[in-house]
Formats: C-alpha cells, sequence, structure tokens
C-alpha cells in the first residue's frame, strides 16, 4: 500500500501538540495529521489536517523531516498558529461513525523525547536532550 501522509509539529513553551487515537487493539499519541488527497499537496494536506483534527488554522514554516511509515512516505512540517484559538478535539472525516481521536493535549518535549515521531522533530529542531 502507497499512501502519502502528512503531519505537524506545533510546538509553544517547550511544548508540542498531540492527538490520542484510540483503537479496539492499541492506544497512542501522535502528532496531529493524516492522508494525502487526491490532487493534494503535502503542504495542502497538513494545513488541512490540523484544521480538522485541532480545529487550528496554521501555516507552514518549514519541513522538518521526509521518512517512510507502514503505508509509504511521511512528511512532517513545522507549523505556526495563525491566530489565538485554543486547540480542541475535532474529528477524522475518513472514520465517519468510529472516530479514533480522543483528546488533544499539549505535551512537553521532554516527556515524549522518546516518541518515534517527536524525537524526529527534536533532531530537526536540533534541540538536544539527554536520552536515558
Amino acid at each position: 500500500m502507497n499512501r502519502k501522509r502528512s503531519c505537524a509539529a506545533i510546538i509553544k513553551d517547550d511544548h508540542i501538540l498531540m492527538v490520542k487515537e484510540v483503537y479496539p487493539d492499541k492506544t497512542f499519541w501522535t502528532l496531529p495529521g493524516g492522508g494525502v488527497e487526491e490532487g493534494e499537496t503535502y503542504e495542502e494536506a497538513v494545513i488541512r489536517e490540523v484544521k480538522e483534527e485541532v480545529n487550528l488554522d496554521v501555516e507552514i514554516e518549514t519541513c522538518l523531516f521526509v521518512g517512510a511509515y507502514s503505508h509509504g512516505e511521511e512528511r512532517c512540517y513545522l507549523v505556526r498558529t495563525v491566530n489565538d484559538r485554543i486547540p480542541s478535539l475535532g474529528f477524522d472525516p475518513e472514520a465517519g461513525k468510529k472516530q479514533t481521536l480522543s483528546e488533544v493535549k499539549w505535551h512537553s518535549l521532554e516527556d515524549m523525547k522518546e516518541d518515534l515521531q517527536v524525537s524526529k522533530v527534536i533532531k530537526s529542531l536540533h534541540v538536544k536532550y539527554e536520552i536515558k
């Protein structure tokens, strides 16, 4: 399966915004993001996904990393909010009635430094943390 994916690093005061995904067999925190739709760029996808999942309007600052995930290529962008809205839980239109998004929360970079995506964000930003 080849499915392009785009995600966002939204950072404020050494914290990163993440969404909690709950499935029958697993639960995890991840960066807001999702699949790139037909005819859409990675950049357009990340802006749309952030709006859908955490109800924020954002602008892209830079691409932090390009990598592979289980279904294809993933690109992560550092984004900044364009207004003073507080993030709130949105929805995943692709999931329909079986929503997997359950929470949105600011996590400290320190607490999440071993998360796969967050560790790549930290490395890309050249933020140095001791990993124990």
